[in-house]
């Protein structure tokens, strides 16, 4: 989906310490790791990268949206809609294919540096030079300006990818918290001075502007990594060759995820596309985003563990059963509380949302079932089997959301909940086939937490319509705190090893972890590979 907040390792070298950021990350041959990789931990570090820079971007929606207009977001998505297209081919996937490369870092870096300024300063320019075209296409002049002020934050990001890149490839997720901690609140901060100053649609725009160049520098200082530019034709053709696969798999993306966003705002106009952006805005910032999160950490973990198919395949299991146990209770419980969300979150001028927001959450929901599959696929050097998975998916997506805009945004959000049916099944099959997993254990891995969550979603529904009378925020506090109980007794019930795991990392959270759990082992993961092997997840 458009996303007005952020314009949206093989065997590689093992994960270093983190230490003080003023310590650039040394330079060391890859090696096949001896263990598994402590995703567990390293996604806990970067879920806090997540919680501290989203927490400040929904600070600003709820702020903002008191501000602002509906009219005002949806002509700012539609802004977007054309940025997010070039956004997405910034670096022709090379970012990406430094982090997945196995080798020595230095063999292939200047070829990357040099690879990723030149195409995010061609592209940058190339959208700035149609921006009257994109403004023409979707009946809106006034996007011309938006559109050439964005295209310079995405020449500024596309400067970011490469140290970004180290980062990721490390596993130095600790160290990325700053950049984008300090991006978003910058980010925040302005677009709400700008906002009560008066400035509309540009309050958006500007802030965006400024918290990129923020988090690039940002990236740079932390990362430390020399400014080498070079350029070598076999490397250049290796990272270009895995790049440009999974340029077409995020143009897919953007298609996916863009289509209800561009027939919504040809059919039913800004100000049903501002509502629809908002009630889209929670579970994308509370569920996707933490899809991506963890996605960032286990495509690096995944392609370390290229060497032992069973492993692989077990982390697999592991991290998706962790990842629906997050991911399962919110989209229920956003689901099942909208109607006081929309009040508390954004008032009643945007009462409206709220029936888009119960779908929105559910269709989330499906969504982080398939999730990372994508990141299996990439991790065994498969992209193309995303573009496959992605292709069927917008053939599916167009004529039912094309249709579904002609009647209401509602209808819309159901629409993608059933059309995301068909690409859990064919994960499912892929799965199977290309990595050995079985249609038992892939569906276990996905619907463990469900008996938990659900009874969660019924605390929360049955409790708001008991208390309907009292004011919105009364009823959130009182339901949701009922659902969380609910949902921790079913999981102690239902799915005791999800609670002990829970358990284990609220524990290590609190520094009152077991002598067990050195630092380098992951939170909460513990998977016991075979005799043989040694390695511990």
């Amino acid at each position: 989906m458009v996303d007005w907040g952020d314009l949206h390792v093989s065997q590689a070298e093992d994960p270093k310490p983190t230490g003080d950021i003023s310590h650039p990350i040394e330079d060391i041959p890859s090696a096949v790791p001896d263990k598994a990789p402590a995703t567990g931990r390293q996604s806990v570090w970067n879920y806090l990268v997540f919680v501290l820079s989203k927490s400040s971007t929904l600070i600003m929606t709820v702020i903002v949206a008191r501000l602002l207009t509906p009219a005002d977001f949806g002509v700012f998505a539609m802004a977007l809609l054309v940025t997010n297209l070039f956004d997405y081919m910034k670096d022709l996937g090379v970012g990406l294919a430094l982090v997945q490369r196995p080798g020595n870092w230095n063999r292939f870096a200047p070829t990357g540096l040099t690879l990723t300024v030149i195409t995010g300063v061609g592209v940058g320019a190339i959208l700035a030079a149609i921006a009257p075209l994109g403004a023409a296409t979707l009946h809106q002049p006034s996007l011309t300006p938006l559109i050439q002020v964005l295209a310079i934050g995405l020449v500024i990001s596309a400067l970011g990818v490469f140290p970004d890149a180290r980062l990721r490839r490390d596993l130095e997720f600790r160290r990325r918290l700053w950049p984008q901690f300090l991006g978003a609140m910058v980010k925040a901060g302005l677009t709400i001075a700008l906002a009560a100053a008066g400035l509309g649609v540009w309050s958006l725009v500007y802030g965006q502007l400024v918290g990129t160049v923020v988090t690039t520098l940002l990236y740079w200082l932390v990362a430390r990594v020399p400014v080498k530019f070079g350029f070598n034709r076999h490397e250049a053709r290796d990272l270009i060759r895995f790049g440009t696969s999974l340029s077409a798999v995020t143009l897919l993306a953007y298609a996916m995820f863009n289509t209800d966003y561009l027939f919504i705002g040809m059919r039913l106009g800004d100000i049903q596309l501002g509502l629809y952006t908002l009630a889209y805005r929670l579970p994308e910032l509370l569920i996707l985003n933490l899809c991506i999160v963890i996605s960032e950490v286990l495509v690096s973990s995944l392609s370390r563990l290229q060497h032992s198919r069973q492993l692989l395949n077990e982390h697999y299991l592991e991290v998706t059963t962790v990842a629906m146990a997050l991911t399962a209770p919110m989209s229920i419980a956003l689901a099942a509380a909208a109607p006081p969300v929309i009040d508390t979150m954004y008032g009643p001028a945007y009462a409206a949302a709220a029936p888009a927001l119960a779908v929105l959450s559910l269709y989330v929901l499906f969504m982080s079932m398939t999730h990372h599959s994508g990141d299996m696929f990439k991790a065994i050097g498969r992209p193309g089997i995303i573009v496959f998975l992605e292709t069927g998916r917008l053939a599916l997506l167009v004529p039912a959301v094309w249709w579904a805009a002609g009647h209401s945004i509602v209808m819309v959000a159901l629409a993608l909940v059933l059309v995301e049916t068909a690409p859990f099944i064919a994960n499912a099959v892929l799965l199977r086939r290309v990595a050995d997993i079985s249609y038992r254990a892939n569906l276990k891995s996905v619907l463990k937490p469900m008996p938990a969550a659900m009874t969660m979603g019924a605390v929360i529904w049955g409790g708001g319509q008991l208390l309907i009378s009292l004011p919105s925020i009364a009823i959130l506090v009182i339901t949701v705190l009922a659902g969380l109980v609910a949902y921790v007794v079913m999981l102690w019930l239902t799915a005791r090893d999800l609670f002990d795991m829970g358990l284990a990392a609220f524990r290590s959270v609190r520094g009152r972890g077991t002598e067990s759990s050195p630092a380098d082992e992951p939170v909460g993961l513990e998977v016991t590979p075979p005799e043989d092997s040694g390695p511990k997840i």
